[in-house]
């Protein structure tokens, strides 16, 4: 612990001489303020923009890039290192057949732009006598089908297509590293950028999912690009801007479909900015509003934006199915069919047949339309939740708000602390007002819409999308970089602190955990599923299977049950042996083989408790952050066939 906390204070005594070298010439940030409370206007964020567009900060360019470089490298270090995360199976499979056969009713619960993108560099591979699966029922999800038949036709090679399509995301990864750092730098100074840019390389989460093709780090950059672009776009509405807004937000909504919000948000943001503008005027607390005029220009404008973006979701999917009658549709989730009498695997109807609702045209693809019904009635399904060592059928309002402080390095908690602390204290410290707004506001109604769906708790990624907005927003706090203030000691000791915390379980970011809930080795006994692991640790035990090989017989348990271990070259005679509780009258009669046993953690928390005998049997070693490896013997069976052991739940 001491060594630690001597390391955060030399890398943090090093942020700091590195900041401060580079912003001497940049110490004009408070008089920024100072202008824009006496000016007041629109057009003062817009002088700003314009600064910072024709004077770059020329002394820091160097520490920017070397970040952009390193957060790469990092990402890229994950791609090299992981095998398939779960989701990447049936996305790997359902782009190819997207770019192949167009067709795109696999995997319609996430729009196809990601993987097809990822996939474009493999549209000319041979794949003769890949099956494709097919069926009519939308509630069967044909990837699954698919990205086993893929990988039991291509094997080990079907690696090398994953590490293509991952590399082919580093765009997306860059976008929004520049974005944030853009964004933070006009809002609070040439310290901010730098600091945004060191708090987005070193993000454990923003580095592991920056290198899969889940979707998940995608959406938060194209996210991220599209609020400050509309940002940009309240500043000065033009064709170009209103054009190049449409663009983007079309290919943000392909990316996730839970940025369809943005349809609802970005108008609800700009009736607040605008009708918050009109209030100040009227009380003199600001300059001239935005005058009636170019309120309605900004009203045809924002129709162009709507026109562009909903061609750009349509044309991906080749307009197949679009602008259906509402009527026409059936549904399978419990919202949309509305009747007393469903089932999820049964019943099929829609709520709107015979309403005047039936009768309006809907804007998207059909494929679009029924992938946003399916994963509702993914949610609706009864489904088990797992936390804090408990589970349940329903889920905890907190999950993701407790996950989200979880997976946040203690170090960058300590900076948000500050910079919570200096905006409330300093003018200096406070962005523009209109900034934060559009900042804050997507944060907060997505972490709330994400609570309120309680009937699943389950993956801490839904929620990643929001993460570079808080970097922005706390990126504040290294403001205090450009005045002689004891608190650049505390952000640069959080920044140390956050960087070694983050390399000390690279390239495990997946997993990672800070020590508030007692860092990763105790991350099960709160969370699950992706969470924890996501099935990207099965390269590793082949590696560790091709370096023991007196650890036979082997048995494999794992949650990535789609891929077989034997198609990964590894000599498993079958999966760990369940073993039910000592209540369960089978248990006698079930056979514990002698060998080695290798286990993930996700398999281990099963509700069931097929697996909790070997929470009593000492590890031999660990695999990555995922697997664990027993070695049975004899003595350690009789052991547990004389010791009753109970099941934690």
């Amino acid at each position: 612990m001491q060594n630690l906390l001597r390391l955060s204070l030399v890398f943090g005594s090093w942020i700091k001489k590195q900041l401060v070298q580079g912003l001497r010439s940049c110490k004009h940030h408070e008089a920024d303020h100072r202008t824009e409370q006496a000016v007041g206007d629109v057009g003062f964020a817009r002088q700003r923009f314009i600064r910072w567009h024709f004077d770059p900060y020329k002394p820091i360019d160097w520490r920017l890039g070397l970040l952009l470089i390193l957060h790469l490298a990092l990402v890229t270090g994950c791609i090299f290192r992981y095998g398939y995360a779960w989701t990447e199976t049936g996305l790997l499979a359902s782009g190819l057949i997207d770019w192949r056969i167009g067709q795109y009713d696999h995997f319609r619960v996430n729009p196809p732009l990601v993987r097809m993108w990822a996939t474009a560099a493999l549209f000319d591979l041979d794949l003769s006598g890949w099956d494709i699966p097919t069926s009519d029922d939308p509630r069967l999800r044909l990837e699954w089908t698919a990205a086993r038949e893929l990988f039991n036709h291509c094997g080990l090679e079907s690696i090398s297509y994953l590490r293509i399509a991952r590399l082919s995301c580093l765009p997306f990864v860059a976008l929004g590293f520049c974005v944030a750092v853009r964004w933070s730098g006009q809002l609070y100074g040439s310290a901010a950028a730098i600091g945004a840019g060191l708090i987005f390389c070193f993000y454990p989460s923003l580095i592991a999912y920056g290198a899969l093709i889940s979707g998940d780090a995608q959406a938060a950059s194209m996210g991220l690009t599209t609020l400050y672009l509309f940002r940009r776009w309240l500043d000065r509405s033009d064709l170009f801007r209103s054009y190049s807004l449409g663009l983007v937000l079309g290919l943000t909504v392909l990316t996730k479909t839970s940025w369809l919000i943005l349809f609802v948000l970005l108008p609800l943001l700009w009736m607040m900015i605008r009708g918050i503008e009109h209030w100040l005027s009227r009380n003199r607390l600001l300059g001239t509003p935005v005058a009636a005029r170019q309120i309605g220009r900004e009203l045809m404008l924002s129709v162009l934006v709507l026109i562009v973006s909903l061609t750009v979701v349509n044309s991906i999917y080749g307009f197949k199915g679009s602008f259906r009658r509402l009527g026409d549709y059936q549904f399978v989730s419990k919202l949309l069919t509305k009747n007393d009498l469903w089932r999820p695997d049964e019943f099929s109807g829609n709520r709107f047949t015979g309403t005047w609702c039936g009768e309006l045209t809907v804007p998207f693809p059909e494929d679009f339309v029924i992938g946003v019904d399916l994963q509702k009635w993914d949610f609706d399904r009864e489904r088990w939740s797992y936390f804090a060592g408990q589970w349940r059928e329903h889920g905890w309002w907190y999950y993701y708000l407790f996950g989200l402080v979880a997976k946040t390095p203690l170090g960058l908690l300590l900076v948000a602390a500050v910079s919570i602390l200096g905006a409330w204290r300093f003018t200096a410290w406070r962005g523009n007002w209109r900034d934060e707004l559009v900042l804050l506001t997507p944060a907060v109604i997505l972490l709330s819409l994400a609570s309120a769906e309680t009937g699943l708790n389950r993956h801490l990624r839904y929620v990643l999308p929001i993460v570079p907005m808080l970097i922005v927003s706390f990126s504040r706090a290294f403001v205090c970089f450009t005045h002689r203030t004891r608190l650049r000691w505390l952000v640069g000791f959080g920044c140390g602190a956050m960087v070694i915390s983050s390399l000390s379980v690279y390239p495990y970011g997946i997993a990672y955990f800070n020590s508030l809930v007692g860092g990763v080795s105790r991350a099960p006994n709160w969370y699950n599923a992706s969470n924890i692991g996501w099935g990207e640790d099965l390269l590793n035990l082949k590696r560790w299977h091709d370096q023991n090989p007196a650890a036979r017989p082997l048995f494999v348990q794992q949650y990535l049950h789609l891929i077989d271990p034997k198609a990964m070259e590894i000599e498993s005679i079958g999966s760990v042996p369940s073993y039910p509780t000592s209540a369960n009258p089978l248990r006698a009669k079930v056979e514990l083989p002698i060998g080695w046993y290798a286990i993930d953690r996700e398999s281990l928390l099963s509700r069931d408790g097929s697996y909790h005998y070997l929470n009593g049997v000492e590890i031999h070693s660990y695999v990555g952050m995922n697997f664990l490896i027993y070695r049975i013997t004899p003595a350690i069976v009789a052991r547990l066939r004389e010791t009753e052991t109970s099941p934690k739940r």
